[in-house]
């Protein structure tokens, strides 16, 4: 009752949009300029939380708060045995990746999604399960209900149709710069270079995606025959295309420039100039407007997620610099980081955010990292087994929510795929060690 009320009364909410636009725009300027413009992001940024901490859901506050609170308490201890670390730099550990989310979601403004009704069968699974895997690498969540409305019958989907949606979106991750974990795990993780991580996650998400089809082959064989579902038209793809490929080209020609910084503008700027281009500059300026003022502040849950897990990674790094906590271990290898991705994968099965929980992992381990493109390839893999597997994931809270899938039976269908893909993501861990993969 008190969040439906706070949706909509709560004063705050016609600014916190501008202040989140605003936020990007200090952090992006900060990048190139300078003159510790990073500082008033970063208040911003964290002056949005607390604006739109009474519209977050009633499920999702309690975590977030916790993080948070949780983070300073470590902060406190840390201070009191004498780190130096300071306020600054414990509010903006995540400052990049709150910047980043909110370019993600302007992304939304040139997505029109075509399709053909007219196959079935293999033809019509193929084109709906690898549209929605390209089309869900940008759309990110709203993939879900977009292509689910389409296969959903009665109000639900089988267990066919949920792998297509759950495995075809959580697969992406390995390979997405538009999906929070890459841009995530290449600042978190010191040394991690896309350039590095590709070679092996993209391999990975097409086993991913060659089994999936493989099981509805031989699994679903009464279902597979008559398939019929939302077979993508090419056009759905092109603007996936060109964003993947404007950011490709911009980071071959500038290599010094991070990763997070060329997405942040790339998922901004292409949108904007698609809309103008198709509605005149005009429109285009009252489309900026309407996302500014009433859109954008809709990323309020995962920016307050990851501005609370930031403060916590970083509260417990204060508390490691000072001697008040050991980690386990002074390096990293396979052995390490297929304790990791198993770690990872459990967590986030009970209800853990499966992005806080990477966020926490990277954090605490950045200091000792050693193989940073192994480490990297553990925390994207673990992400996207983690969507598909765990019934809290928002992947699944969506499946259940909007159609009726019960857990049970989103376990017993990603289970078993989820102990194979473990199985081979640990082979792969391995093999890179072996092959002298840093």
């Amino acid at each position: 009752m008190f969040t439906n009320k706070a949706q909509t009364y709560w004063p705050g909410s016609k600014i916190s949009g501008p202040i989140l636009f605003s936020m990007w725009g200090l952090a992006l300027s900060d990048y190139f300029i300078g003159f510790n413009l990073a500082a008033a992001a970063t208040v911003l940024g964290w002056l949005f939380v607390a604006i739109e901490i009474p519209r977050l859901k009633a499920k999702q506050r309690p975590l977030i708060l916790a993080l948070g609170i949780a983070g300073m308490l470590f902060s406190i201890l840390a201070w009191s045995y004498g780190s130096e670390t300071t306020l600054l730099e414990l509010l903006d550990e995540h400052l990049k990746l709150a910047m980043l989310l909110t370019a993600i979601s302007f992304i939304g403004l040139a997505i029109k999604p075509q399709a053909s009704q007219t196959s079935k069968g293999l033809k019509s699974y193929l084109s709906t399960f690898l549209g929605m895997h390209f089309f869900s690498s940008v759309a990110n969540f709203s993939a879900l209900p977009v292509v689910g409305d389409q296969v959903q019958r009665n109000g639900t989907v089988d267990r066919l149709s949920q792998s297509i949606l759950a495995r075809g979106f959580s697969l992406s991750v390995l390979w997405s710069p538009f999906l929070s974990i890459t841009p995530l795990v290449l600042e978190q993780v010191p040394g991690a270079y896309v350039t590095n991580i590709y070679p092996y996650s993209i391999p990975l998400a097409i086993t991913g995606l060659l089994l999936t089809i493989l099981e509805a082959r031989f699994r679903y064989q009464s279902r597979f025959d008559n398939y019929q579902g939302y077979p993508m038209k090419m056009a759905t793809l092109h603007l996936p295309i060109m964003l993947i490929s404007s950011v490709l080209l911009m980071t071959w020609l500038f290599p010094g420039t991070s990763t997070v910084i060329l997405v942040s503008i790339v998922a901004v700027l292409i949108p904007l100039l698609i809309v103008s281009g198709q509605k005149g500059m005009a429109e285009g300026g009252q489309v900026l407007k309407l996302q500014v003022f009433e859109r954008i502040s809709e990323s309020r849950t995962e920016i307050s997620l990851f501005l609370c897990a930031g403060l916590l990674a970083a509260g417990v790094k204060a508390c490691i610099g000072v001697g008040l906590i050991s980690l386990p271990f002074t390096e990293t290898n396979a052995m390490v980081a297929s304790i990791c991705l198993i770690a990872i994968v459990m967590i986030a099965s009970l209800g853990i955010n499966q992005l806080a929980v990477v966020a926490i992992f990277a954090g605490l381990l950045a200091d000792v990292t050693t193989t940073p493109t192994i480490m990297g390839v553990t925390y994207i893999y673990a992400t996207a087994l983690s969507m598909y597997t765990s019934v809290f994931s928002g992947t699944n809270m969506i499946l259940r929510a909007r159609y009726g899938c019960r857990s049970k039976e989103i376990l017993r269908n990603q289970l078993p795929f989820t102990l194979l893909m473990l199985a081979v993501g640990i082979g792969t861990l391995f093999i890179m060690q072996a092959l002298g993969v840093q």
